[in-house]
């Protein structure tokens, strides 16, 4: 992998940008209504003053500051700028010269990335130059540290294979400073158990999947507090999960290979289907709200698995450097493994998540809006994925403030912040998106933000088609 002070070469087109942006340590935006995502209320004719990328002031109508730079809003809408609670900008050598300004084309100034190819060291440099206002770029939460039994289904990962080595691994991602420790889908229940603990004795969130012989009540009673993606939730909710658990430990407890491990947990979306349970739904979905656990849906991964892709001569595709695009069109290990019989049922299977997300939506269950969008996953697109997802959201019942809820107010508080609460209040940080339309009655005005402020430093619509133009270019 090439040096980070090489990788960061290409970001010279933000970097052009945010040279403009340093100018002034002052922004006033005027004439705007506030959105209040938690009360689904607009503040009409605001204005906001930032400072040092501090939100200072918001009131009534105001007079331009003098020094300070003038954004008059044209009577749009402001809202917090979005998260996206899982991505994965570090799966490649140039990765992020393409995801960052993707994601701030999309209004998206926060991401959570959930596991990576490059060094903890080289992230974390790139993390603090973002904060430090060298490079306009979303914030970065690091909870990449992911944990899974040998070999490690992905390269560079943590591995830990029984009860004892969970002390030790722990120990090693909190050294190195990760935000979380991430539990992997192969992890036995005993290795997961320990792990939780030892992550808990160290301070750190538990976050990741739920392990393929992991029940999801094992789960909440160890303490996770997040599950990443949905699937295990409706199978939750199936009178047969226990067996089909059991069904894998057994397998694998006897060296099964693993085209039959893959079959055994293909068949589950058949099982699921026929034994899912609306009552022992409610309750399943009862004690995940009252443990708390978020759960980041990434909705929008059916999408490849169906074959509901862009063309390829539409700008999100085109925005995608030509390698990569390559490597998307050719075969997939994970479209390889799929049946004909989990082909036929994709359509009920989808259904049925949908279906099932929106009650645990209704039972309180924290949603944390997430894309798993990454160039190791074709056609989940850094940015435009998050907006794909909530609107599923809302095609799934949400309202779109309900939706907007999950990419604000709720990714904030999860992880903690003391200067971002989804909120638009004195002493937050200035990461906000100008919108054209009124984002309660449609998520349709998400799609070309009029204006993004990240760590108080703005882009206008004209930077962003800047930001458009050169990715297309590089794209060609």
């Amino acid at each position: 992998m090439r040096c980070l002070h090489q990788t960061l070469l290409a970001f010279a087109m933000i970097m052009v940008i945010g040279g403009q942006l340093h100018a002034r340590s002052s922004t006033l935006i005027t004439n705007v209504k506030i959105v209040n995502v938690s009360e689904g209320t607009l503040s009409p004719d605001q204005s906001v003053l930032i400072q040092d990328g501090v939100i200072v002031k918001v009131g009534p109508a105001a007079k331009p500051t003098k020094g300070a730079e003038h954004i008059d809003g044209a009577g749009g809408y402001l809202i917090p700028g979005l998260w996206d609670s899982h991505v994965h900008i570090f799966s490649s050598e140039a990765e992020p010269d393409t995801a960052l300004p993707l994601y701030l084309i999309n209004g998206i100034t926060g991401i959570r990335d959930m596991g990576a190819l490059w060094r903890i060291a080289e992230q974390k440099a790139l993390q603090a130059r973002i904060e430090a206002g060298e490079i306009v770029g979303p914030r970065i939460v690091l909870s990449g540290a992911w944990v899974d039994a040998s070999p490690g289904s992905w390269p560079g990962m943590f591995l830990a294979d029984k009860p004892a080595d969970a002390h030790s691994v722990v120990s090693r991602i909190a050294s190195q400073g990760w935000a979380a420790v991430k539990s992997y889908s192969m992890l036995d229940e005993p290795t997961f158990l320990a792990l939780a603990k030892a992550t808990e004795k160290a301070g750190l969130p538990f976050v990741g999947h739920i392990p393929e012989r992991v029940s999801l009540r094992a789960a909440i009673a160890a303490g996770q507090d997040g599950m990443e993606h949905f699937g295990r939730i409706p199978m939750a909710c199936s009178t047969a999960e226990d067996a089909m658990l059991g069904e894998l430990r057994n397998a694998m407890a006897r060296g099964a290979e693993r085209a039959e491990i893959f079959a055994i947990m293909a068949s589950r979306n058949r099982i699921i289907l026929e034994s899912w349970s609306e009552g022992l739904c409610k309750t399943v979905l009862r004690q995940v709200a009252d443990a708390g656990m978020h759960v980041s849906p990434t909705l929008v991964v059916a999408d490849f698995y169906i074959g509901n892709r862009p063309s390829p001569d539409s700008p999100r595709m085109r925005m995608i450097p030509a390698a990569v695009r390559e490597a998307w069109g050719k075969p997939d290990f994970r479209l390889e493994a799929m049946t004909e019989e989990v082909r036929a049922l994709a359509t009920d299977s989808i259904a049925l998540d949908r279906r099932t997300f929106l009650m645990a939506h209704a039972a309180g269950v924290p949603i944390l809006a997430s894309s798993d969008a990454s160039f190791a996953n074709p056609y989940l697109f850094h940015g435009f994925s998050l907006i794909d997802e909530l609107e599923l959201y809302v095609k799934s019942g949400l309202t779109p403030r309900e939706a907007l809820y999950t990419a604000t107010v709720a990714p904030a508080r999860f992880f903690g912040f003391t200067d971002q609460d989804g909120t638009i209040t004195p002493g937050k940080r200035a990461d906000l998106v100008l919108l054209a339309a009124n984002p309660l009655e449609s998520l349709a005005t998400l799609r070309r933000p009029q204006a993004v402020i990240a760590g108080g430093r703005v882009l206008k619509r004209a930077d962003l088609d800047e930001l458009e133009a050169t990715l297309l270019k590089r794209g060609q």
